[in-house]
This record gives C-alpha cells, structure tokens and sequence, in this order.
C-alpha cells in the first residue's frame, strides 16, 4: 500500500491575514527586559570596585618591583660616582696620563689682593694680608 502525498487542492491565501498585537504581552516583555538591565547594573556596580581593586594591586607591585630596580640603579650610579670622584684615582690619571707633576716651591707664587673697584673699598670687613 503506497501513501500518496498531501495535496492541497484549494491554494491558502493569507497574506491579509493580520496578527492583532497583544499589548499585555508587550508591557509584560518590557518589564522583564527592564528587569534584567537593572540586574545587570546592580550586578556590575557590585563587582566594578572589586575588579578595579584587583588591577590597582597588580599595578601596585608592578610599580614596587620599578622602584625597586630604580633604587638599586641609583644606589649603583652612587657608588660610581664615588670610585670615579676618588682623589688617589684622580691623582692616579694627573700623573699617569696627563704627566702632571706637584710644584716645587719656585713654581710657587703668592698673590696678594687689592681692591680694584670703590665698591670693593667700602667692604666693611678687615683685609687679611
């Protein structure tokens, strides 16, 4: 036994058809869509100062960690400003590669000062010879 297939021997037409709208439905639909934004708010208002709290810590240690690199780059500067500003290592280059040499005492001359200007004359302070 073969099934035949369903014809329709009249054609449907509903194109004029019109779906009343349910305005109940509607307001119903819109109250819950209120709804759910609202949660959505309260819900992102509650966990927003936890999140930012979280990834103002790790900026936190990130700026630690630069204070601290900073701190021993400085104390590293420091110590080379002081090996480099030491008098026996200055001497050291005077005399290796400059060839500088101290004076005897005839290279030794002794200035004595005078004052040149009037404003110099009216110095209350003592001259010292």
């Amino acid at each position: 036994m073969k099934h035949e297939p369903f014809l329709l021997t009249k054609p449907v037409q509903n194109e004029q058809l019109v779906r009343q709208l349910d305005g109940r439905r509607h307001r119903e639909l819109f109250m819950v869509a209120i709804t759910g934004l609202a949660f959505t708010a309260a819900v992102i208002a509650y966990a927003w100062p936890h999140f930012e709290l979280i990834r103002l810590g790790y900026r936190m240690e990130e700026l630690l960690g630069e204070r601290e690199a900073l701190l021993e780059e400085r104390q590293h500067l420091e110590l080379q400003r002081a090996t480099e500003l030491a008098p026996a290592r200055i001497e050291t280059i005077a005399k290796e590669e400059l060839g500088m040499v101290y004076p005897d005492a005839s290279h030794l001359l002794n200035v004595l000062t005078y004052p040149s200007t009037p404003f110099a004359a009216s110095d209350p302070r003592p001259e010292t010879p």
